[in-house]
């Protein structure tokens, strides 16, 4: 192989144009519309909460709420910056600010998800194990999120 043709590995391995701002704003879309529903079902569980809730219950689902209320913003700003800036869009800055708010977002629906299943094991083991036990997928995705960046 000529060294011409392996700064092209795009238009060699695809015949399809890629676009990098729609690709980005697809993961966007996808993870607001799945926080949303996430969101809702919560909602629910704060409107009609179970006779057995305590306050610490409580004080839990509304803090996995604020989180999903805030990871569904972060990933509803790149949209609306790319609605508000279409004809003047700098993709290279847009790509890298949208990077920022999907951390940000991942990271609340990750302790929402988190708060929400030790609130789920919370009724029926001892509180220290109820919030020990959901950090295990967590932690191995965290494990092999660091092995896979290190590689």
């Amino acid at each position: 192989m000529s060294s011409e043709f392996e700064g092209d590995r795009v238009v060699r391995h695809s015949s399809e144009h890629y676009d990098p701002v729609g690709s980005g704003l697809d993961w966007f879309i996808i993870l607001a519309s799945a926080s949303s529903i996430f969101f809702g079902f919560l909602l629910k569980i704060a409107v009609n909460p179970p006779s057995y809730f305590t306050f610490f219950d409580d004080s839990i689902l509304f803090t996995a709420l604020y989180a999903l209320t805030i990871s569904t913003t972060m990933f509803v700003l790149p949209i609306i910056y790319h609605v508000n800036n279409y004809r003047r869009l700098d993709v290279e800055g847009f790509l890298a600010r949208a990077r920022h708010y999907v951390l940000i977002g991942i990271i609340c629906v990750t302790f929402a998800m988190y708060m929400v299943l030790g609130l789920m094991l919370n009724s029926k083991l001892p509180t220290q194990l109820a919030y020990t036990l959901p950090s295990l997928p967590f932690i191995y995705i965290l494990f092999r999120f660091l092995r896979h960046f290190h590689e």
